[in-house]
């Protein structure tokens, strides 16, 4: 093992003190658990050299038996705390089947001091290696008397030695009195300090990738441990929150945590049917408690009794062990209720109700006792869920009640809020405040630790990178590369007519605009951008840029009435309004392909022709569809149109020939999944790329006798908006979008 002396190192913006614990980016702390910060010394003292996985494992968790996935969460995590975006490798650096590498300049700026027993230091440290193997500086505070040369010597000669035992009391008691009255002078004449002032301490528990995102999350109540789940394994892991450390619990079928009991060796679980199961930690036994779909759960603060929601109607309460189950809330066809907490006396319950139709919906946090009397208003706010129904609700030991205002208006804004309620009556105490907020983002079912200290939420936001595959892959895997590094909204729409750029839109600065980034290129062009809003570029044979502009803040408000199809030339010129209104538009890619565009009325999608610059032409036909909008493309010689409509639960593409106005109905062979859809033609005008749902998420590419090849697969939490392949049919560019859900731990609150 190879370790670089030192107590401070410095690299980049960023440096690591191996004495106190702490990596600082210039003044600010920034936060690590134990275990990753381990990680990051063990990297840094060994700058350039390939760290190997098993070296890294038995030199940071020498004592612990753990798997892989935890150096790749603690990983993941230094990467984020090092800000490192996905691409960038300033620091870090994998390397498939060989480990990693630190690949940042280090310095060493402090050496290690090591007190030899010729000095007498007031704070003496020592080299030491922990049970990781790293080596760390020990920290001790030694109580010390300065003495003068001759008292040093009286001392250590043979006189000295020989005076009676009660001189040298007498000569300790007088310095400890001295000492006793400097520090009485000192504590009583010097002002005092105010108190620090406690700040919110927030930190990130976990890193899954975003294809596997965290499902469902607990808190153990002595605050030491995380359980949770993933959406695509059977497991269970749990997390000893300030190691870092990760035990992973192999299971029969997926189940989700909702709960600990006090005693710290058992779970409440959920599995996919909404039963109710109680698994014991220590050989994860499983036992069913209740065998009907429930939908929030919450056990009481003594682990005696099990409040839970059916159907989300209902509010049962029965025994620990499922004995004695009882409605104590009745359903009601125009209400709702979702979460459920126990008031820390164990005498109550809060939940939260909905009322009335969405769109005049009245929403409440209310209070009950165990029989379902007793009822009081908490709080009334229309907010008070997330997006479209997620929420969640904690009653903390002090009498908060820890809840959940989310606004899509203010930037897709969570807030978690506290208000007080009486733990006996469910009287409200006080006046709501802020705890803290997140933009972009969704965060739901805060929970608590027993002593309230600690509380966890999950947050989840949205990345929605382009993806750049190449076609050419033969019978080899398709391996897409991202192609935009950075974390905006980028929707993939069209290419250059010659196959070496790719036009999106992207939402930056608060605004919508149109770029184009050749695919050797490492950032983007503006093509159209302004005070307005501009999205879905598509690109005529004959050059002309086709576009949509808005003043809205979104590009598909509801009720907007100042969408506009507009063009201007591909390298810039005279902008013209072509159409008002909402208008779907495609343009052929061969030389002599023209446009086409359609509208909705009445249930019906009408077809016409489109003069890029001249505007709206001859109709061409009038189809009618269930779905609202169904999405469709027209071929690369401007001759076909491919529709798909995903209200039909069944693999067809419908072909319109534009000569003479006949369908004709593709069916995808081998049909396993639940509709499609997204369509788009491939450069050759006799194949498809199509997005279809299912128990998984799926990319296609379907040839002209219906045969699917599966591209690319994600779970249902995903997305593939937008697909855009190349007119030379090399490549293909696709948007991802990837609903990434992380635990955030809460303290100081």
């Amino acid at each position: 093992m190879s370790m670089r002396p030192g107590r401070i190192f410095q690299f980049g913006e960023f440096q690591i003190d191996a004495l106190t614990r702490t990596l600082r980016r210039e003044e600010a702390i920034v936060k690590l658990n134990s275990r990753a910060f381990d990680v990051l010394l063990y990297l840094v003292q060994n700058p350039g050299k390939v760290i190997a996985r098993d070296e890294l494992l038995k030199n940071v968790w020498r004592d612990a038996c753990v798997d892989e996935s935890s150096l790749a969460q603690n990983i993941s995590l230094l990467r984020r705390a090092l800000e490192e975006k996905p691409g960038d490798n300033s620091y870090i650096v994998t390397l498939p089947g060989r480990g990693y590498q630190f690949v940042s300049e280090v310095q060493v700026v402090a050496s290690q001091v090591v007190a030899s027993e010729e000095t007498l230091p007031e704070v003496a440290t020592a080299g030491r290696s922990n049970s990781s193997g790293l080596i760390f500086q020990k920290h001790t505070v030694e109580t010390s008397v300065i003495t003068t040369n001759e008292e040093k010597e009286q001392l250590s000669s043979p006189i000295s030695k020989s005076r009676p035992l009660i001189g040298m009391l007498t000569a300790v008691a007088a310095v400890v009195v001295t000492v006793v009255a400097v520090v009485l002078v000192v504590r009583f004449r010097t002002p005092r300090s105010p108190e620090p002032k406690h700040e919110l301490v927030e930190r990130q528990l976990t890193a899954n990738p975003p294809e596997n995102s965290i499902s469902s999350q607990a808190i153990s109540r002595d605050g030491k441990y995380l359980a949770y789940s993933d959406f695509l394994s059977k497991n269970l892991y749990l997390l000893a929150i300030d190691s870092g450390e990760i035990r992973r619990l192999p299971l029969p079928a997926r189940y989700v945590p909702v709960d600990w009991f006090p005693d710290g060796n058992h779970l409440l679980l959920v599995n996919a049917a909404g039963d109710l199961w109680k698994m014991s930690t220590w050989d994860s036994g499983l036992r069913k408690l209740w065998a009907d779909h429930v939908t929030d759960v919450a056990l009481s603060p003594d682990g005696s009794h099990i409040a839970f929601l059916k159907d989300e109607g209902e509010g049962w309460l029965m025994g620990a062990d499922g004995e004695e189950p009882h409605k104590i809330l009745a359903d009601d066809a125009q209400e709702a209720l979702r979460s459920v907490a126990w008031s820390p006396t164990g005498q109550r319950l809060a939940y939260i109700r909905f009322q009335g139709p969405f769109a005049k919906r009245r929403v409440t946090l209310e209070t009950c006792d165990l029989t379902g009397g007793a009822r009081t208003v908490v709080l009334s706010d229309p907010y008070l869920f997330g997006w479209p129904t997620e929420t969640g609700i904690a009653w903390l030991p002090d009498g908060r009640i820890i809840y959940l205002i989310y606004s899509k208006e203010k930037e897709n804004e969570s807030n978690l809020w506290a208000i007080g309620a009486d733990p006996s009556t469910g009287q409200r105490r006080g006046d709501a405040a802020l705890l803290a907020g997140w933009k972009n983002s969704l965060v739901w079912l805060p929970r608590a630790s027993g002593d309230g200290k600690r509380l966890i939420a999950a947050r989840q936001h949205v990345e929605e990178p382009i993806y750049l595959g190449d076609l050419t892959f033969g019978n080899k895997r398709f391996t897409p590369q991202r192609f935009t590094p950075d974390d905006w909204y980028n929707a993939a729409d069209d290419w250059t007519k010659d196959s070496k750029g790719i036009l999106f839109h992207s939402k930056r600065n608060g605004k919508w605009a149109i770029f184009k980034q050749n695919i050797d290129a490492k950032a983007p062009e503006t093509l159209i951008a302004g005070s307005e809003n501009y999205f879905d570029p598509r690109l005529s044979a004959q050059g002309t840029l086709l576009y949509s502009a808005t003043a809205f803040p979104n590009n598909y408000e509801p009720g907007d009435t100042t969408i506009r199809l507009m063009s201007t030339p591909e390298q810039g010129g005279a902008r013209s309004t072509l159409m008002t209104g909402k208008h779907n538009y495609a343009c052929g890619s061969s030389p002599s392909s023209s446009c086409v565009v359609s509208d909705l009325k009445d249930r019906q999608l009408i077809f016409s022709h489109l003069d890029p610059v001249k505007g709206k032409g001859e109709e061409i036909a009038r189809l009618g569809y269930h779905q609202a909008n169904p999405a469709w493309d027209l071929s690369p010689d401007g001759s076909r149109i491919a529709i798909v409509d995903e209200t039909e639960d069944k693999g067809e593409i419908h072909i319109l020939n534009l000569a003479d106005r006949k369908f004709t109905v593709l069916t995808v062979r081998d049909w396993k999944w639940s509709y499609l859809s997204r369509v788009r033609w491939a450069a050759d005008g006799k194949s498809w790329f199509v997005f279809a749902q299912g128990p998984l998420l799926s990319l296609l590419s379907v040839d002209a006798n219906g045969t699917p090849r599966v591209l690319q697969e994600m779970p249902w939490m995903g997305y593939f908006p937008y697909i855009a392949p190349s007119p030379d049919g090399k490549r293909i560019a696709f948007t991802k979008r990837m609903f990434v859900s992380d635990v955030m731990l809460l303290e100081n609150f």
